[in-house]
C-alpha cells in the first residue's frame, strides 16, 4: 500500500509540473495580445486613440522609426543633434517671453529701468533661437511627409528665428537712435514674436505629448 501511495503522489506531482508552465503561459498571453492589438490604435502623429503619447513617434518630433534606424556616422550624428531640440528650444522661449514681460511692465508702470537688461536678453534669445531651429530641422528631417501639425510647427518655428533677428535689430536701432517710431516697431516685432512662440510651443506640446495633453 505504501508503494502505491508513493507512485500516486509522484504521478500527481508530474502532472502539476507539466501543466503549471502551460497555465502560467496562458495567464500571461492575454496582456501580450492586448499590447499587440493596441499598437495599431496609434494615429501616427504622436498620440493613440485615447490621447496618450506614442513614445516611438511623438518624443522625437517625427524622427526616424525603429525600422529606419541610423546606420552611418552622419545619420547617427543628425539624430543625436535632433534629440536635443526639445531641451534647447526652452532657452529662447523663456528669454523672449521674459523680455516681453519686462517691456510691458516698463510701459505699464512707467519705469524704464526695467528694460535695462532686455538688450542682452533679446540678443541671447535671437541667437539661441537660430540654434533651436537648426536642431529642430535635424529632428524632423527634410519636409515632404509632414502632417499638418508638423508642417505648421516646422515653418512657424523657422519664422520665429527670423522674427527674433528682426526684433534684435529693432531693439539695437531704437537704442542707438531713440524715437517713438522705432520704439513702436520694436514693441510690435517683440509682441508678434512672443505670440508666435506661444502658438508654436502649443504645437510642439501636441507633437510631444499628444493632441489632448492640455485637456482639463
Amino acid at each position: 500500500m505504501g508503494l502505491r501511495k508513493m507512485l500516486a503522489a509522484f504521478a500527481v506531482l508530474a502532472a502539476v509540473s507539466v501543466s503549471g508552465p502551460g497555465l502560467a503561459h496562458e495567464a500571461h498571453d492575454p496582456p501580450a495580445a492586448v499590447s499587440v492589438a493596441a499598437a495599431p490604435m496609434s494615429d501616427g502623429h504622436g498620440s493613440d486613440m485615447a490621447g496618450m503619447p506614442a513614445m516611438s513617434v511623438g518624443m522625437d518630433h517625427g524622427g526616424m522609426s525603429a525600422d529606419a534606424a541610423p546606420r552611418t556616422m552622419s545619420q547617427r550624428l543628425v539624430r543625436w543633434l535632433g534629440a536635443m531640440h526639445p531641451a534647447a528650444v526652452h532657452f529662447p522661449i523663456a528669454l523672449f517671453l521674459v523680455a516681453a514681460v519686462l517691456e510691458i511692465a516698463a510701459l505699464t508702470l512707467r519705469r524704464p529701468v526695467l528694460t535695462q537688461g532686455t538688450r542682452v536678453i533679446i540678443a541671447l534669445a535671437a541667437i539661441s533661437a537660430i540654434g533651436a531651429v537648426v536642431l529642430g530641422w535635424f529632428a524632423m528631417g527634410l519636409p515632404g511627409n509632414d502632417d499638418v501639425t508638423h508642417t505648421y510647427h516646422r515653418w512657424l518655428g523657422t519664422s520665429i528665428a527670423g522674427l527674433g533677428l528682426a526684433t534684435w535689430w529693432a531693439k539695437e536701432h531704437w537704442i542707438r537712435r531713440p524715437g517713438r517710431g522705432r520704439e513702436l516697431i520694436y514693441i510690435g516685432l517683440l509682441s508678434v514674436t512672443a505670440a508666435a512662440i506661444l502658438v508654436n510651443a502649443l504645437l510642439g506640446g501636441m507633437l510631444t505629448h499628444g493632441v489632448r495633453h492640455l485637456m482639463f
